[in-house]
């Protein structure tokens, strides 16, 4: 008789579904819980005859019976302090519902030992978008929402997707097509309500509301003819886009007017918003970066990115201390923010690892991985482990075949991790370190 083997990869899928996709109504039940005030029983436990005959005078010129009790709780207090016993609070209530809410892992968990710097816990999922794999040749935008368990995919052939992700399969929730727009980039607001899509061949860009399923276009300012470059700033206000020259023109997503036009002494290659939205970081071909202040406008700092030939693309961690670019020759060089106070400062790291152009950099959500990416060879993508610099051993697999990856993508929590690639796919992986989405 056959011993039956247990299907560990069918139970750690269904496990990752009951956790990202239906633990929303637990949450809320027990933050419904929380917010109970405690019923807490103030009778006394006892009651002493002896009590009821007042004739001490511990406390003088005080007649009154209730007075005199308080002024005597007052002066023991002053004295000896108030008894663990007698204090009556909410904390010591809920002190057992605390310790059931804390041995659920991913509703309120101690905190996590820091992320191990040779092995990543990785396991991978069923592509994003097998379900359709109409996308295009080459997958430009995989994107997490920022609120629920959901992928948007799109690509050359203008085909933009959306699926909900976590478990065995990953359903198609909607699916659109914007005729002879061929996506470049794709940001979803911080409220999850909207996503902004553009073109590097339109003049327009498409706003996509989730909630009524409808895309509208845009017209950009008369200035911003084909924008080769469209990022949105972490707070969902400004646009910052350019044409390919050394220009970048803010746009206002509210009055959708252009705002600003700021001018770098360079070609602009990529951009990137400082992780609280009062900075703009420009990267310039020749590796010239320029910060700008966006409350004023003005220039707070230039600087040159240390043994850069040919720039690439920049990106800002959420916590705000660190810097990263690359360059055309596959080089990452990270900086500490709070030590960009010269013209040529030395980086934290400079990575060698590729050696092709890099065409994707994504730090994760708490800034203990970076990701990086070239989409002009195989298997070229690596993760590095923050701050030790180290590049995680087991990823990607020898054995596995990636082909180019050109986009590399977090969930918010950064359970998730996304590839975009040059034959319309779009992979998932599960970070097993990160409890949450």
């Amino acid at each position: 008789m056959k011993r039956k083997v247990p299907d560990i990869d069918g139970e750690e899928s269904r496990l990752s579904n009951l956790l990202f996709n239906k633990s929303k109504n637990i949450v809320e039940k027990l933050r419904s819980l929380e917010q109970l005030e405690p019923d807490v029983d103030t009778k006394p436990a006892w009651r002493d005859d002896d009590d009821e005959e007042f004739h001490s005078n511990i406390v003088p010129n005080v007649t009154n019976k209730a007075a005199y009790s308080e002024k005597l709780r007052q002066k023991y207090e002053n004295l000896i302090g108030t008894p663990h016993w007698a204090k009556l609070g909410k904390k010591q209530k809920l002190e057992d519902d605390d310790d059931i809410i804390r041995t659920v892992g991913h509703l309120q968990r101690k905190k996590s030992t820091n992320l191990r710097k040779d092995i990543l816990d990785i396991k991978r999922f069923p592509k994003i978008n097998s379900e359709t794999g109409n996308e295009g040749p080459i997958i430009s935008c995989v994107e997490f929402h920022p609120k629920v368990s959901v992928s948007l995919v799109a690509g050359q052939s203008g085909v933009i997707s959306l699926f909900s992700i976590g478990g065995d399969v990953n359903n198609k929730l909607h699916s659109f097509k914007l005729k002879k727009f061929k996506v470049s980039a794709a940001h979803f607001t911080p409220d999850g309500s909207e996503v902004f899509i553009s073109s590097k061949v339109n003049h327009n860009y498409c706003i996509y509301n989730l909630v009524k399923a409808e895309p509208k276009l845009v017209q950009l300012p008369q200035v911003v003819k084909k924008p080769s470059i469209f990022q949105l700033s972490n707070d969902g206000q400004f646009i910052a886009a350019t044409i390919g020259y050394d220009e970048v023109y803010l746009i206002s997503t509210v009055s959708r007017e252009l705002l600003r036009s700021l001018k770098n002494n360079t070609k602009t290659e990529s951009v990137a918003f400082s992780h609280d939205n009062k900075q703009l970081y420009c990267y310039g071909t020749q590796g010239e970066v320029t910060i700008w202040d966006l409350a004023t406008f003005r220039v707070v700092k230039k600087l040159y990115d240390n043994g850069c030939v040919t720039a690439s693309c920049i990106t800002a961690s959420q916590c705000g201390r660190l810097l990263a670019t690359g360059s055309g020759e596959g080089i990452v060089n990270v900086y500490e923010t709070s030590k960009l106070t010269t013209t040529d400062p030395l980086p934290l790291k400079s990575i060698s690892n590729l050696r092709t152009k890099i065409t994707s950099l994504q730090f994760n959500s708490t800034s203990e991985i970076l990701a990086m990416s070239s989409g002009y060879y195989p298997n070229a993508v690596k993760l590095v482990h923050i701050p030790s610099y180290h590049v995680f051993s087991n990823f990607p697999k020898q054995s596995s075949n990636l082909y180019q990856v050109d986009k590399v993508s977090f969930s918010p929590n950064s359970g998730f991790m996304a590839l975009g690639n040059n034959k319309g796919s779009a992979f998932l992986y599960r970070l097993k370190h990160y409890k949450n989405y």
